[in-house]
């Protein structure tokens, strides 16, 4: 028999602008960030004790505390490490013990295997304990990557559980222990592979979906479209240009060429309306600037790289006319699953009425000069919900709740509590 657990968790973004070769003074700036955020967090009466109400679960972006900006393996050198030898690990353990909760941490990582050295883009997992639960490498890569040797996951995609005692809530009202699906995706994990990869082919989700995760994690590093990148070509007159039209947009907000530090955004109201527009919508700024609201053209990206969790009424056609299960024959494809955005040979949509968070914890600020990220670290909830008439595939879409998101350009941090249902077998 299967009944439905309501889970109550607690979450905790930190959205951070690390600047490479300064260790320390990133890792002394994210303990003030820290500190302060502690400082917010007022004690709530239960029962007849006082408790702290700490989250469950803290997340930090991609290479969160080295900066990401290497350009070769010599660039990279001082800063890889064995996973339990890393900064970032014994960082996260004095995290993980200080709130009492699970810390997620992005990090370079170096790995000797048979006599080789291989390095690796990961995330690791520490327990409220302080113990390492589990570690992730990065297994889309994205061009910097490459430019300091990094090594793609051999295990492609993985899932592991986190169990959070007490957070689950069964019909009648008990409180139990409850373990859930996780994964993580590090930043050019949600994309197509190497950008040559069939755009609809939604590898994360799909990958996610199949296996019924029930909470994604993702550190990112992403861009902001003001950066100037490889992929655009810029002659060297063009990126000159560029460049120096971002240093002035960052004079006329009187920040420094590596954009805003110190100056903090803490959102922990829980009553926040969450921004719903369209990702071209006219109300969406493009720009660098406004650094305190989110960056919707991305965030309404990130929703659609999750297609496959989101309602859409052209499936139910696809699902009756037969198409999915033609799509879905080894005759026609070796590179789908068992789910076409969300479809599959069985129903039209495979996560209809079910549940699952999304935790999306990006890096803002500038590095070099020509690098500018997006910030806009936030919550998301899948929901499940079905309208035959859907067919947004952007925040408007009613199956995705926007729980909330810090702006493109402030380093801070974003409170939520979250209430999602599971279901377990008994």
């Amino acid at each position: 028999m299967s009944i439905r657990l309501l889970v109550k968790l607690r979450v905790a973004l930190v959205q951070l602008n690390p600047q490479v070769g300064r260790l320390e003074q990133n890792i002394a700036r994210t303990w003030s960030l820290l500190r302060k955020f502690q400082e917010k967090l007022q004690p709530a009466q239960t029962g007849e004790k006082m408790t702290t109400p700490t989250p469950d679960l803290m997340v930090f972006p991609e290479f969160a505390l080295t900066g990401y900006s290497f350009h070769s393996k010599e660039h990279i050198s001082s800063f890889v490490h064995k996973t339990k030898e890393s900064p970032s690990f014994h960082f996260a353990q004095q995290v993980s013990k200080m709130f009492s909760c699970y810390t997620v941490i992005g990090y370079p990582e170096r790995h000797e295997k048979e006599g080789k050295v291989l390095l690796y883009n990961s995330a690791l997992v520490v327990s409220p304990k302080g113990e390492l639960v589990f570690n992730y490498r990065k297994s889309f890569l994205y061009d910097t990557e490459y430019e300091w040797d990094c090594e793609e996951n051999p295990n492609g995609f993985e899932t592991f559980s986190l169990t959070f005692p007490g957070k689950g809530q069964t019909p009648t009202g008990d409180k139990i222990d409850v373990t859930l699906k996780t994964s993580i995706g590090i930043c050019m994990d949600l994309s197509p592979y190497k950008f040559e990869a069939p755009f609809n082919l939604f590898e994360f989700a799909s990958f996610n979906l199949e296996n019924r995760s029930e909470l994604m994690i993702c550190p990112m590093a992403w861009l902001h479209s003001s950066s100037i990148t490889k992929m655009d070509k810029y002659t060297e007159e063009e990126k000159l240009e560029k460049m120096a039209a971002l240093e002035d947009n960052l004079k006329r907000q009187s920040l420094p060429i590596f954009g805003s530090q110190n100056d903090f955004q803490l959102d922990l109201d829980n009553s926040n309306t969450p921004r719903t527009m369209s990702r071209d919508g006219p109300d969406v700024d493009p720009t660098y600037g406004k650094l305190e609201e989110p960056d919707m053209t991305n965030v309404n990206y990130w929703i659609l790289r999750f297609l496959p969790f989101i309602d859409l009424n052209i499936r139910e056609e696809w699902y009756k006319q037969g198409i999915i299960k033609k799509l879905l024959s080894r005759e026609q494809s070796d590179l789908l699953g068992s789910t076409y955005m969300g479809a599959s040979a069985r129903a039209a949509w495979e996560f209809a009425n079910c549940n699952a968070i999304l935790l999306l914890t990006n890096r803002c600020g500038v590095e070099d000069g020509t690098t500018v990220y997006a910030g806009s670290s936030g919550v998301y909830k899948f929901n499940g919900s079905m309208d035959p008439n859907e067919s947004n595939i952007d925040s408007m879409n009613g199956s995705v709740a926007l729980l909330g998101n810090l702006g493109k350009g402030k380093e801070g941090i974003i409170l939520r509590d979250l209430e999602f249902d599971v279901t377990r077998e008994l």
